[in-house]
């Protein structure tokens, strides 16, 4: 007997994914003010990011900081031993750990981020 297209185990799994990129995308947009930046301390600002590609709030931040068009270099504490040991000199345990203008800021905070600006 033959299996039904949508009872396809590639089929349920894409059928996820795209699901799981709708809602991130919804969960996103939600979470980022349209309010403009205001830049008080340093234009460009300096904005340093360390992060990983599987963690949704690294995300939301670099959505941010295109959506609002800042500047940024981003580094992933999975990918490099050198960004690792500096992430962990810098107190961090969770990603992101953003620093804006010298300012360390941990965890995605909107407000925060723009208080650093």
């Amino acid at each position: 007997m033959k299996t039904r297209f949508y009872k396809h185990p590639v089929f349920i799994i894409f059928s996820l994914f795209i699901a799981g990129f709708l809602f991130i995308q919804q969960y996103v947009q939600q979470h980022i003010s349209d309010e403009p930046v205001v830049l008080t301390k340093a234009n460009p600002p300096q904005i340093i990011m360390y992060g990983t590609k599987t963690c949704m709030y690294c995300y939301i931040a670099k959505e941010f900081f295109r959506k609002h068009k800042l500047p940024f270099t981003e580094y992933d504490v999975e990918k490099s031993e050198k960004h690792l040991k500096e992430f962990h000199l810098l107190g961090g345990r969770g990603t992101p750990l953003i620093i804006v203008n010298k300012e360390i800021i941990y965890g995605y905070d909107e407000q925060q981020i723009r208080n650093a600006l």
